[in-house]
């Protein structure tokens, strides 16, 4: 598909052909997939459209301010719908076992926004932009015809939704993507009767004390490398027992150290349970993504990660060699 208007024009040929359909996102669902699966729910509702999100067993404690009902269903083996949409994923990996869902289906659309991973989704539609914000951004840009019309209540309910997308992904308008584009699309969500400011502060803001220890504990291990240009830290399941926490039940902590002074790489691991290590890179001069598909994940140029198995101190070696080695072509080249 070429733009959102083709993707709207698929999307209601689809809506006609199934009577049943499920929405699904990434694994460990953040601000943009699970909002995003949100507001498409509500959209679909709006047009008398039943639909159902299906989930691994994840923690939607912090979208509780979102959801109005109970939208979710468990995944199990023998599922089946007649359309699927996978949202701001692209890659089986990044569905776990939802990933046999896929076939299980009469039609799969794909929309996202994120540069095509290992193993890419075989949908019978696909709409990727990897320019765009995120996908709360393309939803609104297909469907603003249809939802702007909508009675106050179902428009701010979708809204809202949509909005927690765009400042997931852009980290509250912080982020590289954040351009005019996106600014406008912030601009009509607001003129639809949102509020942004109690938005920001229930997405972003709303934490547990034992939360906020937990993020603490995870900056104190705070290291700088490469002359002080890489930040590396990591966080382990002892440190999320003694706080209380699950590993999903916690914001990436990356955004509490984005834009500090001097440093060109962040890289964050986050111990999943033993020897399996979530990891998180951000730059905003090097190609990530590139990194982060050497360990079979990916993302964004300016934000990726991916699943590493192993030790931590050798998993840190060799990291950090991959690092060093994409920072000294940065350096060499700006250089030259």
């Amino acid at each position: 598909m070429k733009d959102t208007t083709e993707l709207k024009e698929i999307l209601n040929s689809l809506l006609q052909i199934g009577s049943s359909i499920a929405i699904m996102s990434h694994v460990e669902p953040d601000g943009d997939g699970f909002a995003a699966s949100l507001a498409l729910h509500y959209y679909l509702l709006s047009r008398g459209i039943s639909s159902q999100i299906v989930v691994d067993n994840d923690d939607f404690e912090r979208f509780r301010f979102l959801m109005e009902g109970e939208p979710l269903v468990q995944y199990r083996q023998g599922l089946s719908y007649d359309l699927l949409i996978v949202l701001d994923c692209n890659s089986y990996s990044r569905l776990n076992d939802r990933a046999g869902l896929v076939g299980a289906c009469g039609y799969t659309l794909l929309i996202d926004h994120h540069v095509p991973e290992n193993g890419v989704i075989k949908a019978d539609f696909s709409f990727v932009d990897t320019s765009a914000a995120s996908v709360g951004a393309i939803l609104f840009r297909a469907l603003q015809a249809e939802i702007t019309p909508l009675p106050p209540a179902e428009l701010v309910r979708i809204a809202n939704c949509l909005y927690i997308s765009i400042i997931n992904d852009t980290n509250n308008f912080t982020n590289a993507n954040t351009n005019a584009e996106v600014l406008c699309i912030a601009a009509e969500l607001s003129a639809s009767g949102i509020n942004p400011s109690l938005l920001y502060k229930a997405y972003f803001l709303n934490h547990l004390p034992l939360e906020m220890r937990y993020v603490g504990e995870v900056l104190s291990t705070i290291e700088l490398h490469s002359n002080k240009q890489i930040l590396y830290m990591y966080s382990t399941l002892e440190m999320q027992q003694r706080n209380d926490l699950k590993a999903d039940s916690v914001m990436n902590l990356t955004r509490y150290v984005q834009g500090v002074k001097g440093i060109l790489i962040i890289a964050y691991l986050r111990e999943e349970e033993r020897n399996l290590y979530k990891l998180s890179l951000r730059s905003p001069v090097i190609d990530v993504n590139a990194i982060a598909a050497s360990y079979g994940g990916g993302g964004h140029r300016s934000a990726s990660g991916a699943n590493v198995r192993g030790e931590l101190s050798q998993i840190k070696a060799g990291l950090l060699g991959k690092l060093n080695q994409a920072l000294g072509q940065y350096t060499g080249n700006a250089a030259s």
